[in-house]
């Protein structure tokens, strides 16, 4: 783990709550690296998430199935980028199921802790818990948006917030993820960015 980069890591959870060099140490002890190409699902539907991430670099997405006729429908809800914690956290915190499937978009590099070893730092460091709950809450808070959004705005106004939200993903996603995402056609959302090109060049 020595190519690890602490500083940021330590940042981030800074961030969240006072810790120290020693208490990172305590997590990144028990935390594995994990390099997983393009395209890689680690979880499927149906599936316990028994893994929390943290995104060093690359990109992944959660994301639903959606039966249509005789097909299913992929409805990104989420996207993770460097700096992020990533799982499904309704089937990690609660060890059920899951109803969502992750999958890197890009060659992506996390730190990884299972929910077993997550109990451990629990004991041995309390404050892990305020860092989890912070985080949780702050996933809350996003599908909160998320859903506010849908009901609340246009596709055009949702883009313009994911491009607010997202600045450094518009131009790594593909665009049938973010259409997706914003739950469009692709040929919709090819449609949208003319329109939203045209009006800058006015």
């Amino acid at each position: 783990m020595n190519n690890l980069p602490l500083d940021a890591i330590f940042k981030v959870f800074k961030s969240f709550v006072p810790i120290n060099e020693q208490e990172l140490k305590v997590i990144v002890k028990r935390a594995s690296v994990v390099h997983l190409p393009k395209k890689t699902k680690i979880l499927q539907i149906g599936e316990v998430c028994n893994h929390m991430y943290f995104v060093i670099s690359g990109c992944l997405r959660l994301y639903y199935l959606k039966k249509k006729n005789e097909d299913y429908i992929e409805r990104n809800c989420f996207f993770f980028h460097e700096g992020l914690f990533c799982t499904a956290f309704g089937s990690f915190m609660m060890q059920r199921p899951s109803d969502q499937i992750m999958e890197t978009i890009e060659d992506t590099t996390c730190l990884c802790i299972t929910y077993d070893e997550l109990e451990e730092i629990y004991e041995v460091m309390p404050k892990m818990n305020v860092v989890v709950r912070k985080i949780v809450s702050e996933r809350y808070a996003n599908a909160h948006e998320i859903i506010a959004s849908f009901i609340l705005q246009s596709p055009e106004q949702r883009y313009l917030g994911f491009i607010d939200k997202y600045p450094k993903l518009v131009n790594r996603i593909p665009d049938y993820h973010i259409s997706s995402y914003l739950g469009i056609t692709p040929k919709s959302f090819s449609r949208l960015k003319k329109r939203l090109y045209q009006k800058q060049k006015r």
